[in-house]
């Protein structure tokens, strides 16, 4: 399991476009991944579940990773999270 701690910085919240593009880029990995924002978790592969989150831009979110191949869904999750590339 890795993890790793981010701001969300894409400019906007997790609503529905960026949640589109965050869940479907991570169901490409077969690790688990898990957004925490406070006291929210959200499941990283589900539309519906980051979207209840309702995690904001500024929020700080804990990416935790678990699987065969958790450290490059990590890395991938921190970018698209922190604005590096587009959500």
């Amino acid at each position: 399991m890795v993890y790793e701690t981010v701001t969300l910085e894409n400019g906007q919240s997790m609503h529905l476009r960026p949640a589109m593009t965050f869940a479907a880029r991570m169901s490409g990995y077969d690790s688990r991944i898990r957004l925490e924002s406070g006291d929210r978790t959200a499941d990283g592969k589900s539309l519906v579940s980051l979207i209840s989150a309702g995690i904001g831009t500024g929020a700080q979110v804990r990416i935790v990773c678990d699987g065969p191949d958790e450290e490059e869904m990590l890395h991938r999750a921190a970018d698209l999270l922190r604005g590096t590339t587009g959500l």
